[in-house]
C-alpha cells in the first residue's frame, strides 16, 4: 500500500497558517502548462496547493507575502520538487 504523506503546514511571520496540500501529477501539469517560464513552475504549484488559514490563494497572494514567508513556502515546496533546488 502507498503511503500517505501529511500536508506540511508553515506558520507565517504575521501568525497565519500556510499549508501545503499533497498534490497530484495533475498539479504539476498544470502549474508547468501556466507557467511562462520555468521558474514559474514552483510559484503556479503554490497557487494550487497552497491554503493561508484555509483559504486558496491566488498568484497575488505571493507576490504580496513578505520575503522571508515566500522564501518558505518556496523553501518548503522544493522538498516536493527536488528538481527546482539549486545545487550547494
Amino acid at each position: 500500500m502507498a503511503e500517505k504523506t501529511q500536508a506540511k503546514e508553515i506558520i507565517l511571520s504575521d501568525g497565519r497558517k500556510a499549508v501545503i496540500k499533497d498534490g497530484k501529477g495533475r498539479d504539476l501539469f498544470e502549474a508547468m502548462r501556466l507557467a511562462s517560464e520555468p521558474g514559474e513552475i514552483s510559484k503556479m504549484l503554490l497557487v494550487r496547493l497552497v491554503e493561508i488559514d484555509g483559504k486558496s490563494i491566488t498568484e497575488d497572494d505571493i507576490d504580496e507575502l513578505p520575503l522571508p514567508d515566500a522564501v518558505k513556502l518556496l523553501d518548503a515546496m522544493s522538498d516536493l520538487l527536488p528538481f527546482t533546488r539549486t545545487r550547494k
